[in-house]
C-alpha cells in the first residue's frame, strides 16, 4: 500500500511517557518505533487517526471484532491450545468473512468490493521493492563491532568475518535467528 491508516497506539508511534521511575525526554514522534521504521524502509507512509476517534477506522475494526469474538470461541469449542492448531480456524474464518459474509454498511462481500476497486483502478497497492524482508520485519538494535570482529547481544558474543570497528544493525527474529546488516546488506546470520 501507499500508506497505513492507524490509531495513536504506542506500537505505531512514539508517545511521550512519564512513569514513576522513568521520564522520557523525547516528545511525540521524536523517536522511531519498529513498525514505523519497517514501513519507512518499504516507502510506505503512516497516517494517524485523531486521538480518541475509533469510529475513523470503523470497517477494519468491524472485521477485527468479528475475528476476536469468533476465533477464541471456536478454539475453546474444539479444545485448541496452540497457535499452529488454531491457524486453520483463523484461515477458515478469514475466508468466510472475506468471501461469504455480507458487510452491514456496504451490503457487499469484502472480496467483491476489493475486486471492483482493483478493476476501477482505485487500489492503492503496489508491488514490494526488491528488498530482504527478513531485515525489514525484524527488531533492530545498533551495535559497534569490536576490532577483533566480535559483538555482544543478550549476554552472548558473536563473531563476524568483516565490519571490525563499524556500527552494524542487529536484526532479531525472535526465537529464530539474529541477522546482521551493514550498509543495508546482510553480513551475518546466527541461528538462535
Amino acid at each position: 500500500p501507499q500508506a497505513y491508516y492507524v490509531d495513536q497506539n504506542k506500537v505505531f508511534r512514539f508517545v511521550e511517557h512519564q512513569g514513576v521511575h522513568v521520564r522520557y525526554t523525547l516528545g511525540v514522534d521524536e523517536a522511531e518505533v519498529q513498525f514505523k521504521r519497517a514501513l519507512r524502509s518499504l516507502d510506505i507512509g503512516l497516517i494517524y487517526t485523531e486521538e480518541e476517534s475509533p469510529e475513523s477506522k470503523g470497517k477494519i475494526e468491524k472485521s477485527f471484532d468479528y475475528l476476536q469474538r469468533r476465533v477464541p470461541y471456536l478454539c475453546e469449542r474444539y479444545h485448541i491450545r496452540t497457535i499452529p492448531e488454531a491457524q486453520p480456524i483463523l484461515q477458515e474464518e478469514l475466508q468466510f468473512y472475506n468471501e461469504k459474509h455480507i458487510h452491514e454498511e456496504t451490503g457487499e462481500r469484502p472480496i467483491e468490493r476489493w475486486k471492483a476497486a482493483i478493476q476501477a483502478g482505485k487500489s492503492y497497492l503496489r508491488p514490494l521493492p526488491e528488498i530482504d524482508l527478513d531485515l525489514v520485519f525484524s527488531l533492530h538494535y545498533q551495535r559497534r563491532v569490536k576490532k577483533d570482529g566480535t559483538f555482544s547481544f543478550q549476554g552472548k558474543e558473536y563473531k563476524l568475518r568483516q565490519c571490525a570497528g563499524a556500527w552494524v544493525t542487529l536484526c532479531l527474529i525472535p526465537h529464530q535467528k539474529l541477522l546482521v546488516a551493514w550498509n543495508g546488506q546482510r553480513v551475518g546470520n546466527f541461528p538462535l
